[in-house]
């Protein structure tokens, strides 16, 4: 008899020490209500330099711009024309001024007599040029004057040369071959259209920021607009404006969108900053977030005295405005326990933190009853501690990635995105049925290189 109360009461001991038995799961919901989304503006400053213009201009117009080989053509004159030297340019608004020197060699039939001089001509043009509804440039160019820089003078007797007359000849047969190598060198080396479809189209491409956390940035531009160009010194600059819903997702790569929307009709802005501001809805899937606390916490032992548990997996899930951390223990005690936080942002740190992070009532009640020594053990803080470096060193990557994406950024050849990423900081957080959502604003500076400008 003393036997079998002996064998019941250690049997009792185990059993007290090794249960089966697990606190009720707490229910899963979900408030309805997101916050309503916040357009982001982001203000990218364009900037060419008028010296690259000019390269391109002096390649295309070079040697020979104007001959006449014909002296019985009824002028009297044999006419070459050469550019002289280097084309510069000025930009005054939406207007671009030049001089083309021109070299001169011209034969000149007296009647008795051919004679040849040389001389010197700078012909002095305009181009004015606008931005078409289709964000294409419209550009019209013309002669406006010109200037002798020396005058070709042949004297026979009291016979001068006409030199007012071969000005206007030069002018006259050298207009159209100018004026139309510099509008096509304008429009294609200003190549505007080519540059914001290129940038529009880009936003639609999911962009990998976070490789190590599946991190991935979708700019979706709603708006695309552009200031007025404007000239300093040396270079033309505007601004292009986008106004977008921006959204980052942890996980498998987003779908793609196959055709993006068409470009939109230029609309033209008054602002001239060069910095953003995005709300990016960033979704952070409970699968995601399971999968890095499990690479941190499984396996794990926590032990108080001789009896010990070791953590087999874990389960996110929402209730209201809670996270609910399912953990399933094994070793000492066998089963589930729950705890549960409120996701917060710190405005201190920059960081999500899940605030108040504390075993479920029902969990608390049954472990007082069966296993009370899992309440004063380490193992709701090193679960807090590892909910918070799942929030705070993701963002803390995304940050980086951000400004390493944001250093040299190619959006087509030869033109670099540059910007400065200068904060970070979470807005709101909130739990959906399938994510940790958070609102993060980014703040930050950016610019648009143009170093080729030939598309």
């Amino acid at each position: 008899m003393l036997r079998i109360i002996a064998f019941s009461g250690l049997f009792l001991l185990l059993f007290s020490c090794k249960t089966t038995r697990q606190p009720a799961k707490p229910m899963e919901s979900y408030y309805t209500a997101w916050p309503e989304e916040r357009i982001s503006i982001i203000n990218v400053p364009v900037r060419i330099q008028l010296r690259e213009l000019e390269q391109s201009l002096n390649e295309q117009l070079n040697g020979i711009l104007y001959e006449d080989k014909d002296i019985k053509d009824g002028d009297k004159m044999m006419i070459r024309a050469e550019k002289r030297e280097d084309i510069r340019l000025k930009v005054e608004g939406q207007r671009i001024t030049y001089r083309v020197p021109l070299k001169l060699w011209i034969r000149y039939d007296l009647g008795i007599t051919e004679v040849e001089a040389n001389g010197d001509l700078a012909l002095n043009l305009k181009t004015d040029y606008t931005i078409k509804n289709d964000w294409s440039l419209e550009t019209v160019s013309d002669i406006e004057n010109y200037e002798w820089l020396k005058r070709p003078t042949v004297r026979l007797g009291s016979v001068n040369l006409p030199i007012g007359f071969i000005a206007d000849i030069v002018m006259k047969n050298s207009k159209r071959i100018i004026t139309r190598a510099i509008d096509d060198a304008v429009r294609d080396n200003l190549n505007l259209r080519q540059l914001v479809a290129d940038t529009w189209n880009k936003m639609f491409e999911p962009l990998l920021v976070a490789p190590e956390y599946n991190t991935w940035l979708l700019v979706n531009p709603q708006t695309i607009g552009i200031t007025p160009p404007r000239t300093s010194q040396d270079e033309i600059f505007s601004t292009i404006i986008i106004e977008s819903r921006p959204q980052v997702t942890l996980g498998s790569r987003p779908i793609k969108i196959a055709t993006p929307p068409p470009l939109p009709p230029l609309t033209l802005r008054d602002t001239l900053q060069s910095d953003f501001i995005i709300h990016i809805k960033t979704d952070v899937p409970y699968a995601e977030a399971e999968r890095i606390a499990k690479a941190e916490l499984l396996g794990e032992t926590f032990s108080e005295g001789r009896r010990s548990v070791r953590i087999d997996d874990i389960n996110l899930y929402g209730q209201g405005n809670k996270l609910i951390i399912n953990t399933r223990l094994s070793g000492s005690y066998n089963g589930n326990v729950f705890l549960a936080g409120k996701p917060i942002y710190n405005s201190s740190r920059n960081t999500i933190d899940v605030k108040d992070l504390d075993f479920t009532l029902e969990t608390r009640n049954f472990l007082h009853k069966s296993a009370g020594w899992l309440l004063k053990g380490t193992l709701r803080r090193k679960i807090q501690e590892n909910m918070n470096f799942l929030l705070d060193y993701n963002l803390k990557e995304l940050r980086k990635q951000l400004h390493d994406q944001l250093e040299a950024y190619p959006i087509t050849s030869g033109i670099m995105l540059r910007g400065v990423l200068d904060d970070l900081s979470i807005q709101d957080a909130f739990l959906a049925p399938d994510a940790i959502r958070v609102d993060i604003a980014l703040r930050g500076r950016i610019n648009v290189q143009v170093n080729g400008l030939n598309y």
